[in-house]
């Protein structure tokens, strides 16, 4: 399988479709990523969050905070006292990572949602999306007004498959223009998040530990130099912390990163960026 297609489509108009098309980028962890893709199209589940467009159409910041707090209210009508907190400014990180603490802590590690009660009462399964909603939303407003992108993901798929010490020779920090890179697939914040979210709330550091078929796809450049150099400082200065964690310096699992699993082909940038938000829907995913 040398190829991906993702395409997009508008919310109102299924029949208006734009696809993005890549060239899969080969190395010995592609194999692995491609299993994840067939089993998710064994299974037949589709993209969870179509909507997940970020910096490329109508999500304002009034509109982002309008649906986030309104998904907190719907999960305190299901769960009394879920959250006592909504938000006002999208750029108050305390309330964000606050908000990310009570996803961490119903959701739990990967698939632990599936034995907590909370989701067994009269409307789980919207509670849950609800949560979902959160999470990702919040996730948005910290990168609101920032760089383009689109994340793809798929909740339901069980997180059971886990980097090896050879995957993680794969990862960087750099970003290509119409790269598609591997997503966080665990549950907590790994050293990249804390060392930019100034996170008190969290309730535990988690490393990129797990794969799954989730990916992004990034509209900009960056070397990744500055982005390397405040995760070892921050390494560096709680050093400790990572030590009574069981991680030392050089354990692979503090790699940073993520992996690039295919370039978009195009000519022109802005080009790429003028028809893409056009689109608010991510309608399918191939790889053939």
């Amino acid at each position: 399988m040398r190829n991906l297609i993702v395409r997009l489509s508008k919310q109102q108009d299924y029949s208006k479709i734009f696809d993005l098309e890549f060239d899969l980028v080969q190395s010995d962890f592609l194999p692995k990523w491609v299993d994840r893709f067939l089993h998710t199209q064994q299974r037949q589940d589709v993209v969870s969050e179509p909507w997940a467009m970020y910096n490329l159409n109508e999500w304002t910041n009034e509109y982002t905070l309008d649906f986030l707090n309104k998904n907190i209210l719907q999960c305190n009508k299901i769960s009394a006292g879920m959250f006592n907190r909504t938000i006002t400014d999208i750029n108050d990180q305390d309330t964000l990572n606050y908000l990310h603490s009570v996803f961490e802590l119903h959701h739990g590690q990967l698939d632990a949602w599936l034995k907590n009660p909370v989701f067994s009462q009269a409307n789980g399964n919207v509670l849950r999306q609800c949560l979902s909603h959160i999470n990702q939303t919040i996730h948005r407003c910290e990168g609101q007004n920032k760089n383009p992108k689109i994340r793809v993901v798929y909740f339901d798929i069980p997180k059971t498959e886990t980097f090896t010490k050879a995957d993680y020779e794969f990862f960087t920090d750099s970003i290509d223009f119409g790269g598609v890179y591997t997503l966080y697939a665990d549950v907590g914040k790994n050293l990249e998040s804390l060392a930019v979210d100034n996170d008190v709330h969290h309730h535990d550091f988690v490393p990129n530990l797990h794969y799954s078929i989730d990916f992004s796809i990034r509209f900009h450049d960056d070397d990744g130099k500055s982005k390397k150099s405040i995760y070892k400082n921050y390494f560096d200065n709680h050093i400790q912390y990572f030590s009574d964690k069981g991680y030392t310096e050089n354990d692979p699992r503090l790699t940073t990163g993520a992996i690039k699993l295919a370039q978009l082909r195009y000519e022109n940038k802005q080009e790429v960026l003028d028809e893409v938000s056009k689109y608010n829907n991510i309608q399918s995913v191939f790889v053939y």
